[in-house]
């Protein structure tokens, strides 16, 4: 009826309309509506994207020889490595002057994890706006639109080329990366048989029959991953231009929108460096060159609530000793870690660190609890609870809170079809401990 009734009204304007004006009503009425990837309009003051730190690297292997000519004389050339991609909105309406927020992924992902679900709903960084809060999301130094430092590859193919393969090889770094079944055994299910491969076993969900009794001490198998596992591109489910060998199945589970999300972790192509008060001493790239574009970036806006996620986590303690080594540890409005290390030793840091600075950790429904966090909280509220500290700590488990919208909860909670329920916890948890700040003339932003 519905239908027939907007071609009513179509010729009923036809009869009364010119025909210009008549033709764009009546595709007007019969255009499909688009999806919108947002809940309803974002009213934003402004949006934009800059790059912060880098330092210039000058050597002979910034390019790669023309082809043709593998052994031509290396030309000295200068690229800028380590460098950190930041995108941001700010809100045209800002919650009670409340500090900006800045989200950090993990591993094998980049700041998209964050803008929106692989099924087209509305991501954090949309919705943190949405509630008032200036958000800046990052790509790590290393990964994403961060770029890479390709001339450490082009120095060990060189060395390979002269004649020594041994030594060009050892030169070359282990790229990691999140599989899509890797992702998949990590967060939704399982690969069963044990033992099988993706060539001879079969994927199931958490709560599929067959899910092993073993998972109860994480879940029960009575409910499915709150994740849109329903979100699959056909054309990798038909492996269209597929290489290598087709796996078991079944062919949707390893057709997920998400899996286009996953890549390397390019950021070992990076030097690392030495921390004296961490333990171990010896810090990874990827712990060297993020956690102190944070610390820039939380300078820059004059302070600011830091959000990380699973491998990220460490890098937002790193980034609080490099504030606290700068003088700057009082712009550290808060700090959240999502399922990722809370370790103080690791870091160098020590729990009086944060007495005024407000903490969270927060784990998931499918992912067992940290002692390391439970540790880290426990350290930081002993202080409080002596008169030593102001600032609150907390460990929120979503599986503990009784509420049924959590039950399934994955690791990519961000990108979980419960993701905005997720995200009120932490906006909660942010209202409720920490304070607004004072205005200055650096952070009116």
């Amino acid at each position: 009826m519905h239908h027939r009734f907007v071609r009513s009204a179509a010729c009923f304007l036809l009869c009364l309309a010119p025909l210009s004006g008549i033709a764009s009503s009546a595709a007007t009425l019969e255009t499909p509506k688009v999806k919108k990837f947002l809940t309803k309009p974002l009213v934003i003051e402004d949006e934009g994207s800059f790059f912060i730190g880098g330092v210039p690297k000058v050597g002979n292997y910034a390019a790669a020889p023309a082809p043709g000519s593998p052994n031509q004389t290396p030309t000295p050339s200068q690229i800028t490595i380590g460098q950190m991609y930041v995108e941001f909105q700010i809100p045209a309406v800002k919650k009670r002057n409340m500090p900006p927020v800045i989200m950090v992924h993990g591993s094998s992902h980049t700041g998209a994890c964050l803008e929106s679900t692989p099924d087209g709903r509305e991501g954090w960084l949309p919705y943190f706006v949405r509630k008032g809060l200036s958000t800046y999301v990052v790509d790590q130094s290393g990964r994403g639109r961060s770029g890479f430092d390709e001339s450490v590859l082009h120095e060990a193919a060189a060395v390979i080329r002269n004649g020594d393969a041994a030594g060009g090889a050892a030169m070359i770094p282990a790229f990691g990366r999140i599989t899509d079944n890797g992702a998949w055994t990590a967060w939704f299910g399982h690969l069963i048989p044990e033992g099988s491969t993706i060539l001879s076993g079969k994927l199931i969900r958490h709560g599929d029959p067959g899910d092993p009794p073993g998972d109860d001490a994480l879940h029960t198998n009575d409910y499915f991953p709150a994740y849109p596992l329903a979100a699959v591109d056909s054309n990798i489910t038909a492996r269209a231009g597929a290489l290598g060998q087709a796996p078991a199945g079944p062919d949707n589970y390893y057709a997920l929108e998400y899996y286009k999300q996953l890549v390397p972790n390019a950021e070992v192509t990076l030097p690392g460096s030495t921390c004296a008060t961490c333990d171990p001493s010896a810090i990874s790239p990827a712990n060297t060159w993020t956690p102190q574009n944070l610390a820039t970036l939380v300078e820059k806006l004059g302070g600011a609530i830091v959000a990380t996620h699973s491998q990220s986590g460490i890098m937002g303690h790193h980034m609080a000793r490099i504030l606290k080594e700068r003088g700057h540890l009082d712009l550290l409005k808060g700090l959240i870690t999502i399922e990722g290390s809370c370790s103080l030793p690791n870091s160098g840091l020590k729990p009086e660190d944060f007495d005024n600075i407000p903490y969270l950790a927060l784990k998931g429904d499918y992912t067992a609890t940290s002692e390391v966090c439970q540790t880290t909280v426990d350290a930081i509220n002993a202080r409080r609870s002596a008169g030593q500290g102001s600032a609150k700590a907390e460990y929120i488990k979503l599986d503990e809170l009784g509420n049924p919208v959590f039950k399934g909860t994955t690791h990519m909670m961000m990108l979980g079809t419960n993701n905005l329920d997720v995200a009120d916890v932490i906006l909660n948890w942010t209202n409720e401990n920490v304070p607004p700040r004072k205005l200055s003339a650096r952070n009116k932003k």
